[in-house]
């Protein structure tokens, strides 16, 4: 038969130098794979859950409400007893908490749900910081506090019990938002956010025992404990965002840094005021707080190198896609997998 024209060749070339040219797939870790390789995309056009899967999602969504209810409800059974304060202002400010809450989870289960992974999540947090914050700090500040170790149940410890109550909250909302067990990237990477703000947290309380033992002098010491144990409980807010981002830039740098910095550096302010100006003794959590610190700053250095890489090859700027290829489904992966291809 005739041979080749005089093109085919250098055609068919570059068909397969652009069939072996392979595109990157440069994650949040830091990692490359190849684009051609399976992967498990969690979009908003994936199937729906399995049976014992959407099962699982309503039971945590119910105790993720129970919970809700039950510490609002405490939270202004102290309010109510010991305050002249107008009563059904703290109850409408529960129920409108947990309407916004339902509408979450009704825009969550719904068809044709959009958004990430954790679409509307931050925002309920916010919420539910915004309503509960004036509570905690009325109570602390107040002696509304001293007037519940004496006349209520429990006393103090039943207060305390009230307040930490927020971490198994978080950790429903989690399990109530994300239809998968566990096996996700993105899931153990919200384990992984989880567990530092469950750290952050009891590092603050401790604090705040201090605090109601009044073993924390000055009145700038006091104010400056109150504030970082109240940021600690609002800082759910720029992680849940952080990976219910699209993107990955500089800002998704910033906010997944601030999520631990801001709550790291001024407890290891405070726990350096009281160990070197006031002799207290050293407790392992400022160590805690220097680790994570230094931590914070690698993984900031090392994000913003990986921004500026895929800054370099994506033109235009790419996007997430959200999927996660098999290589990446371990402890140290990460849901949001940006495709780039590599420009000759």
């Amino acid at each position: 038969g005739p041979g080749p024209g005089p093109g085919s060749g250098s055609g068919s070339g570059r068909d397969a130098s652009a069939k072996a040219r392979p595109a990157l797939a440069t994650t949040a870790g830091g990692e490359e794979a190849v684009a051609g390789e399976p992967s498990v995309c969690t979009s908003a056009s994936a199937p729906p859950p399995a049976p014992p899967a959407r099962r699982r999602t309503l039971l945590y969504r119910g105790l993720c409400l129970l919970l809700l209810l039950a510490q609002g409800g405490l939270l202004d059974f102290y309010l109510i007893v010991f305050t002249d304060l107008y009563w059904c202002s703290w109850i409408a400010t529960d129920l409108v908490v947990t309407a916004g809450w339902l509408v979450l989870f009704v825009k969550r289960g719904g068809p044709g749900a959009a958004g990430g992974r954790f679409a509307f999540a931050y925002l309920a947090w916010l919420i539910y910081v915004i309503a509960c914050t004036p509570k905690v700090v009325l109570i602390l500040q107040t002696s509304i506090l001293d007037l519940i170790e004496l006349q209520v149940p429990l006393g103090t410890t039943g207060f305390k019990m009230v307040v930490m109550s927020t971490v198994p909250l978080l950790y429903t909302l989690l399990n109530s938002v994300s239809q998968d067990s566990g096996c996700c990237a993105a899931s153990q990477r919200a384990q992984h956010y989880y567990s530092r703000t469950c750290l952050d947290l009891l590092d603050s309380f401790t604090l705040m025992e201090l605090l109601l033992a009044g073993q924390i002098p000055g009145a700038l010491l006091k104010y400056t404990v109150t504030a970082v144990y109240l940021l600690s409980f609002s800082i759910p807010v720029l992680w849940l965002y952080e990976l219910n981002s699209l993107q990955l830039d500089y800002k998704c740098v910033v906010f997944r840094f601030l999520s631990s910095a801001a709550v790291n550096a001024p407890l290891l302010a405070v726990r350096c005021f009281l160990v070197f100006i006031y002799d207290q003794q050293v407790s392992v959590f400022l160590f805690k707080n220097v680790f994570w610190l230094c931590c914070d700053c690698a993984e900031v250095l090392e994000r913003c190198c990986l921004v500026r890489r895929v800054h370099r090859y994506s033109s235009p700027p790419g996007h997430f896609t959200q999927c996660v290829s098999d290589n990446e489904m371990c402890s140290h992966g990460y849901v949001n997998t940006l495709a780039v291809a590599v420009q000759s």
